[in-house]
């Protein structure tokens, strides 16, 4: 013989089984993504130009002797240029400097630039060039004069990554985000 169970029917029904929402989790990460590009957009080319300097400046500390009586380089768009001499000439040394379209400015803070032969040498004008071209130095009161040649394609390349890379990060958590609500949408 047998029994019927004490509380309700024999076959009960499972209840429904609950939709599952398609694209939450897309739709989460790709709000987060915003979010965080946002704060990446402000932090990343700060980070990405103290990256840059530090390559230039940390990098390069090759410089070229230059002949004090009137030398010449060939000067670079792309590249950033220091006259520079020892330190005991560093007061008694000035420098004309000429080209086609040149920007001398005099140091502020004289600071090593690196060194020629055990000499330390340092800071004694800026030179900002536009346009290749040949610049002719010519210094007197000093004995010796030197060339610091920062390459500045390094630092553009770190700049350009530091605004390139947030960017495509943020159209790709765009993109998650508008098909994480389409698909809610459709799952609905």
């Amino acid at each position: 013989m047998t029994y019927p169970p004490a509380y309700g029917p024999a076959h009960s029904y499972a209840p429904a089984p609950r939709r599952r929402r398609r694209g939450l989790k897309r739709t989460i990460f790709g709000g987060l993504g915003l979010v965080a590009n946002a704060i990446g957009l402000v932090v990343m080319p700060i980070v990405a130009a103290m990256i840059g300097a530090l390559l230039i400046y940390g990098g390069n500390t090759e410089m070229t002797p230059l002949d004090p009586a009137g030398d010449s380089f060939e000067a670079s768009t792309w590249s950033m240029y220091s006259i520079a001499v020892p330190q005991e000439d560093l007061a008694a040394t000035t420098c004309e400097i000429e080209g086609a379209d040149v920007t001398v400015e005099p140091a502020e803070a004289s600071s090593s630039m690196g060194s020629v032969d055990g000499v330390s040498y340092y800071d004694l004008y800026s030179v900002q060039v536009f346009g290749d071209q040949e610049v002719s130095v010519t210094c007197t009161g000093g004995e010796s004069v030197a060339l610091w040649d920062a390459g500045m394609g390094g630092f553009a390349i770190s700049i350009g990554v530091g605004f390139l890379a947030p960017v495509v990060l943020g159209l790709v958590a765009l993109v998650m985000l508008i098909w994480g609500i389409i698909a809610l949408v459709r799952s609905a």
